[in-house]
C-alpha cells in the first residue's frame, strides 16, 4: 500500500514553491531513498493561492509500511530544515493530511490487500 502526505498551503508565489520542491528532490536523489517516490505540487482553480502538496511514498524495505517510511523521513533533520523553509514560504501554518492509498487507476486490485 502506498502513502501520501498532503500539505495545504497558501502562498503569493508558486515559483517559491516549486522551487523549494526540487531542491528536495535534488536532496532525496543523494540520499538515502527511505520510501519517497515524488511530490506534486496542486493549484486550487477555484482559490487562487491555495496550493496541495502531495508527497508519495512507497514500501522500499520488506519490514516497514509505505506510512512507516513516511514517518521515519519525517524524523530526518533535512525534512525538518525544509519544513522550516516551506513555512517562512507561506501564509499561515501548513495543514498535513495523511492518507493511504486503496486504489489507483492503472494498477489491478485492491490496495489493502498487498
Amino acid at each position: 500500500m502506498k502513502f501520501s502526505q498532503a500539505i495545504r498551503v497558501r502562498a503569493a508565489d508558486p515559483d517559491q514553491l516549486i522551487e523549494l520542491l526540487a531542491e528536495w528532490d535534488r536532496g532525496q536523489a543523494a540520499d538515502e531513498i527511505m520510501g519517497y517516490i515524488g511530490t506534486r505540487l496542486l493549484a486550487d482553480r477555484d482559490s487562487p493561492g491555495d496550493y496541495m502538496i502531495l508527497a508519495e511514498f512507497a514500501e522500499v524495505d520488506g519490514d516497514l509500511t509505505a506510512a512507516e517510511e513516511a514517518e521515519r523521513n519525517n524524523q530526518r533533520e533535512r525534512t525538518e530544515a525544509w519544513a522550516r523553509k516551506l513555512r517562512e514560504l507561506v501564509e499561515g501554518e501548513p495543514e498535513w493530511v495523511h492518507y493511504d492509498e486503496y486504489y489507483r487507476t492503472g494498477l489491478t486490485g485492491d490496495l489493502r490487500t498487498g
